[in-house]
């Protein structure tokens, strides 16, 4: 099984371009899946750099309908030519989502394109909100139960119904796991449903008793300190064998997260690849 990001906020080299937002490739039991596809600046010309032909994958994965995880899907629909791609997400990704950050004007950040342009271009979407299988022991976590909890505070995410803005409750927001003979692997888009919200969920539909990774955005960037060190708590149980925080995660908790785990902290920019047994 192996695990490449293509998009994230850093770059360690010349070559590779960094920007806000996610995308991974997925590639474990037969399937190659493109989990998320960054804000669309630097998709195309990371894969290249790295080699990988997102033309030939099986399926796209958006963990949530925001920009930085979906832009960059119309290029690769465009890379697939005419052929169809399915695409697995939640039904509420095509919401007209917006964000607003320090009194500042609200600003449109939903998917840049309507459903019908990207079907045009050979989309076949898959939107559930349960739990959907993607390929030998890979699953979706379908709409993640909140437990009266929230998510980090920060820029308030909103999204325009009736011709008004209200408080987006982000319920498309969704994880992807694997199942492999190493234990259970979770990949993150954003985790605004709550990161330990979000790995709870993940042991309730394996019935494991621990996770072996945690990859990917832990929206854990606007914690305050004591917040932080509750989830730094909770997270101990989860009994993790390595973490690679990135994207919406913020150096302060990225640094906290180092702290905790030590030598099973581990960086994940654009071109990490990460191997798993399968």
């Amino acid at each position: 099984m192996t695990i490449t990001t293509i998009c994230e906020n850093r770059s360690p080299r010349a070559g590779l371009l960094g920007e806000h937002g996610l995308a991974v490739l997925l590639e474990a039991g037969g399937r190659r899946i493109l989990f998320d596809t960054g804000a669309g600046a630097t998709l195309q010309g990371n894969a290249g750099a790295l080699g990988l032909d997102l033309g030939s994958i099986d399926a796209v994965f958006l963990s949530h309908g925001h920009y930085d995880h979906t832009g960059g899907l119309e290029q690769v629909l465009t890379m697939r030519g005419a052929a169809a791609v399915p695409v697995y997400g939640h039904p509420a990704i095509f919401g007209e989502k917006y964000i607003s950050s320090g009194g500042q004007e609200s600003r449109y950040i939903g998917m840049p394109r309507r459903r019908a342009e990207l079907e045009a271009l050979g989309a076949v979407f898959h939107l559930s909100r349960d739990p959907l299988t993607l390929g030998p022991g890979i699953r979706s976590t379908g709409e993640i139960p909140r437990n009266g909890g929230k998510e980090a505070p920060g820029p308030l995410f909103l999204l325009k119904e009736g011709g008004r803005l209200v408080e987006d409750p982000l319920h498309d927001d969704q994880a992807l796991f694997v199942e492999s003979s190493a234990g259970v692997i979770v990949l993150l888009g954003c985790a605004h449903a709550g990161l330990v919200e979000t790995l709870d969920h993940i042991l309730t539909l394996t019935g494991a008793d621990r996770l072996h990774a945690v990859l990917g955005g832990t929206h854990l960037l606007h914690t305050p300190e004591e917040r932080l060190t509750a989830v730094l708590t909770d997270l101990k149980r989860f009994d993790m064998g390595m973490i690679a925080p990135c994207h919406c995660t913020g150096l302060g908790a990225s640094c906290a997260l180092r702290r905790a785990y030590g030598k099973r902290y581990l960086e994940q920019q654009v071109g990490t690849i990460f191997q798993f047994p399968s």
